[in-house]
């Protein structure tokens, strides 16, 4: 009896641990991947169409995980190409608990004309977040 309880826990254990290494070969995929989920894409143009006021774009965004501010200058649209624009809503995906102080995360910049959305570019790319998540080294271990 007491040999197949110990099979059953070796068993439980050997899929415990295949699991949390699917979840974090998984995660490591989704940090460092660079390429956007289609459906995130559609997802979020749906969110903002054209037309929409900034405001509501904004708060839209922002419920959907995005943090946002209003920049001028330079960004990268969906096609891979250098734009520039007097002034964008900016907005990046929070970071997770766990995080990493530069991965990949997805970014939405909305272009304004007049007050109202002119222009979504739905892209995802490197961003270098000041507050990542947990450390992954414990604090006070020996390197």
């Amino acid at each position: 009896m007491s040999s197949s309880i110990a099979r059953g826990g070796a068993r439980l254990a050997a899929g415990l641990a295949a699991s949390l290494l699917f979840a974090g070969c998984s995660y490591l995929h989704d940090t460092f991947n660079q390429t956007i989920d289609p459906n995130t894409s559609d997802r979020l143009h749906g969110s903002v169409p054209i037309g929409t006021p900034m405001t509501t774009a904004e708060a839209r965004l922002s419920s959907q995980g995005f943090n946002c501010d209003m920049r001028g200058g330079n960004f990268t649209d969906e096609h891979g190409r250098s734009r520039s624009a007097p002034s964008f809503l900016s907005c990046v995906r929070r970071a997770g608990q766990l995080s990493f102080a530069c991965e990949n995360r997805d970014q939405v910049v909305v272009v304004p004309n007049g007050g109202v959305v002119d222009e979504v570019d739905v892209v995802r790319g490197p961003d270098c977040d000041r507050t990542p998540g947990p450390s992954l080294t414990p604090p006070n271990s020996a390197d």
